[in-house]
């Protein structure tokens, strides 16, 4: 079930990031697409940290997050040549990469928490 879950959260960010979206709620913060970011790549390491970690996968985590920071990077890429309703950001970069290394450190900190949960 987790593996699908993953998968489903994988390809909604790559929708979510490339299509052409015009009505999304603000958060009026000033920050909200960078909120956003951190948000949905600090889920993104989760559920791919929980999907490898079933699997028996050694060093999931790491796994994981270097997984999720690349996806990230070939998103913003993707997002400054194939979208022409977005451009790359260099501190969306920034948001996801932070995104994934806060969760990762909340994962090794709560390992056994998480994992009895799986």
């Amino acid at each position: 079930m987790i593996h699908s879950v993953t998968v489903i959260y994988t390809i909604a960010i790559a929708v979510l990031s490339l299509a052409h979206l015009t009505e999304l709620p603000e958060l009026n913060t000033g920050f909200d697409d960078k909120i956003a970011h951190f948000i949905l790549y600090a889920g993104l390491c989760l559920f791919w940290f929980m999907s490898l970690h079933v699997f028996k996968i050694k060093s999931s985590l790491l796994i994981a997050s270097l997984l999720s920071i690349v996806f990230g990077a070939v998103i913003e890429v993707l997002q400054g040549v194939v979208s022409i309703y977005r451009t790359a950001d260099i501190f969306d970069l920034v948001a996801n990469c932070l995104g994934v290394l806060i969760m990762a450190l909340i994962i090794y900190t709560k390992k056994e928490v998480i994992v009895k949960k799986l």
